[in-house]
């Protein structure tokens, strides 16, 4: 098993991550998201397991076998994308709201998944999924 994610450091860059959600052709800030929706939704990615880099293409149809089961029971799957703030990272995932954290979180070890991002009405929360 590798290092943890907060052992590593990576928990401080997942504390400064910014997500971008893209609807109807805008791209929306998580603020403006909780805005539009003022519930409780997520960001999940299947990229990049455990933080090993894979090409694009392998991330792409990891992202879409996860699209395909978050059909299965979420209301609303939106583009989502997790950026550092000097824009030198960024990976795609999917916003989602309603349905289960549970699953969510179970998904999230099935792509081998550090945490996944929990947007409230109070603010955001990472939750570890390891």
């Amino acid at each position: 098993m590798t290092e943890s994610p907060r052992a590593s450091g990576l928990w401080d860059s997942y504390k400064l991550t910014t997500v971008e959600v893209h609807i109807g052709g805008k791209v929306l800030t998580e603020g403006q998201m909780q805005d539009l929706w003022n519930c409780d939704f997520y960001m999940i990615t299947a990229s990049n397991p455990f933080s090993r880099l894979l090409s694009e293409a392998d991330n792409n149809a990891r992202n879409e076998e996860l699209h395909a089961l978050l059909k299965e029971e979420f209301e609303e799957i939106l583009d989502g994308v997790g950026k550092n703030l000097a824009g030198t990272w960024a990976e795609k995932g999917w916003v989602v709201r309603g349905g289960d954290e549970g699953r969510l979180i179970l998904l999230a070890k099935k792509f081998e998944q550090n945490a996944i991002f929990k947007f409230t009405l109070t603010g955001r929360e990472i939750i570890d999924c390891r």
